[in-house]
């Protein structure tokens, strides 16, 4: 393994001056998944790298290349499970971060953690040890482009524009295929794990350590026909499902692109080479979904939404659109994570942004009448626009959006929107036949209408509790993409036994009530404006059901 592989795996590790106090845990996380405790694929497995944080753990930042040891710096750490003390190898430490390796020889089960450095010992911290649970490199902390090289092409790190081509063989990263006699390195970890890419069972031709303790490699090739910037790739040990990645995937070439996404090719090479490109969207969105003002009651909220953003290389690679949605390539399905706690709001979005200004407010003209699109009053001050009144009749028709002259970052700009009629879900009708979702298998969505050359959006959130209590949540959320004309998609298994299971919210936390969702989006109405890389519109139609992930 190139030895540049365990230096960017490494990075972005933060470093703080240590005060002389005793060093303090305050969590304990797989280095590469980073999965929440509290969920159902949450574990640290036996002879895996995995990450402590908490607070003086070391005087300084100090790391040791192999043959690795027990101490680095005068820092130890001490895990101990069903009565048995073992002590993991060191790679790096620092006053709030150390990276160890579990030694396979740890007994699996709920057993604590301690560290030991010159100003004395830590309160035990709760770790709970598996035999399998692995956790696939990315790019982003656990999410986005998985960090992996393309064997088929000189050993390229993928890349928007350096995609892997269907058929080629992939060196995949990360840390939890399982314990291994003597924590060895070069040797193969049976049995070996299921690697789904883009949500088809991949051939993995080997699966096991690399040349450095803890770190796994697992060499897979590409399924045919595969194609998409976004592609979903996945690991399952056993009924431990890593995190989700995505991988850049060219039918030919080495410039991925997707037939849904709006984003023109030279944006992705603009952004690979500048790292930043400016987008704008204006969204009209027509919700019906559960009435938290009156459960178990329904109703329908219509939305004219127009945002202005600098999207980083960072953020078109972890998923991110200019709208905040996370994207993902057509058959493809993806699992983010967050966590909700009292007061019980929904968590924020994923991405941050720096917003660009296109006015004072948008202007917008359909056929029930003009609307305004002022500031969002949440927001004043940064340029996102929106206006929340009923104004999409159930038959849809044409609207017009605009700004009069600009901004100080976006041109003025007139774009025309199509918006089509209601759309049907067959089983909107009969909700209650689904609401309880077995995690351990596959739910089929069917769907009928809309435009053949268009795609849907399946949507599911579940809330789970953190330790069993009421004011700790976990939230699990997955989004899918498939083409309208299929009129059917069938959620995997592996994306519902990554949820938590949901918690059953009273009425008076609605908040936490988990969801699945189908969206129907129109295709997009490109429109320029100085200041802008790309720019489109776009309708989306959505219906979301209560449910309960079981």
């Amino acid at each position: 393994m190139n030895t540049a592989a365990v230096t960017t795996a490494l990075a972005g590790m933060l470093a703080s001056s240590a005060l002389a106090q005793a060093p303090s845990v305050t969590g304990v996380l797989n280095n590469y998944s980073y999965t929440l405790p509290s969920l159902p694929n949450y574990g640290i497995a036996q002879g895996s790298i995995f990450a402590i944080f908490g607070t003086n753990l070391a005087a300084q930042p100090a790391a040791q290349t192999p043959p690795l040891q027990v101490t680095v710096a005068g820092v130890t750490v001490d895990v101990t499970v069903n009565g048995t003390t073992t002590r993991p190898l060191l790679y790096y430490v620092s006053p709030s971060q150390i990276d160890a390796v579990l030694p396979s020889a740890t007994p699996a089960g709920t057993g604590t953690v301690s560290v030991t450095n010159g100003q004395g010992a830590s309160a035990t911290f709760p770790i709970v040890v598996v035999s399998r649970a692995f956790g696939l490199a990315t790019a982003n902390s656990g999410a986005g482009q998985a960090l992996g090289f393309d064997a088929s092409n000189g050993g390229a790190l993928f890349g928007f524009m350096q995609a892997v081509n269907p058929g080629e063989i992939l060196e995949l990263w990360g840390t939890g295929l399982g314990p291994v006699a003597g924590d060895a390195t070069d040797v193969a970890v049976v049995p070996a794990p299921q690697v789904f890419i883009g949500g088809m069972e991949a051939r993995a031709l080997y699966a096991g350590r690399s040349s450095y303790t803890g770190l796994d490699q697992i060499n897979v090739q590409v399924p045919a026909g595969m194609s998409g910037c976004y592609v979903s790739v996945v690991v399952q040990t056993g009924t431990y499902v890593s995190n989700f990645a995505t991988l850049p995937v060219a039918a030919s070439g080495r410039a991925c692109s997707d037939s849904w996404n709006p984003l023109p090719a030279g944006v992705f090479q603009k952004i690979s080479q500048t790292g930043t490109a400016n987008i704008g969207v204006v969204q009209v969105t027509q919700t019906t979904g559960p009435n938290y003002d009156a459960l178990p009651t329904y109703a329908t909220h219509d939305a004219a939404l127009g945002s202005f953003v600098k999207l980083t290389a960072a953020q078109l690679s972890e998923g991110a659109s200019a709208s905040g949605a996370v994207v993902v390539s057509p058959g493809s399905c993806v699992v983010n994570f967050a966590t909700a706690g009292a007061p019980l709001l929904p968590p924020l979005g994923l991405f941050q942004f720096a917003y660009l200004s296109a006015g004072p407010e948008l202007y917008g003209a359909g056929p029930e009448g003009d609307l305004t699109m002022p500031p969002l009053t949440p927001l004043a001050g940064i340029p996102v626009y929106g206006n929340f009144t009923l104004f999409v009749p159930p038959s849809g028709g044409n609207f017009n959006f605009g700004n009069t002259s600009g901004g100080a970052d976006v041109g003025s700009f007139n774009v025309s929107l199509q918006v089509p009629p209601a759309w049907t879900w067959v089983d909107w009708q009969n909700m209650n036949s689904i609401f309880a979702i077995p995690r351990a298998g596959g739910i089929t969505l069917d769907w009928t209408g809309g435009d053949p050359s268009t795609y849907v959006s399946v949507n599911g959130v579940s809330y789970g509790s953190m330790n069993g209590g009421t004011d700790l949540f976990v939230l699990g959320d997955f989004t899918c993409l498939a083409p309208t004309s299929a009129g059917a998609f069938t959620v995997p298994p592996v994306v519902l036994q990554a949820l938590p299971v949901s918690y059953n919210a009273p009425i008076s936390q609605n908040l936490l009530s988990s969801t699945l969702s189908l969206s129907y989006l129109s295709a997009p109405a490109p429109f320029a404006a100085e200041g802008l890389d790309a720019a489109w519109a776009q309708s989306q139609v959505t219906y979301s059901i209560l449910v309960s992930y079981q």
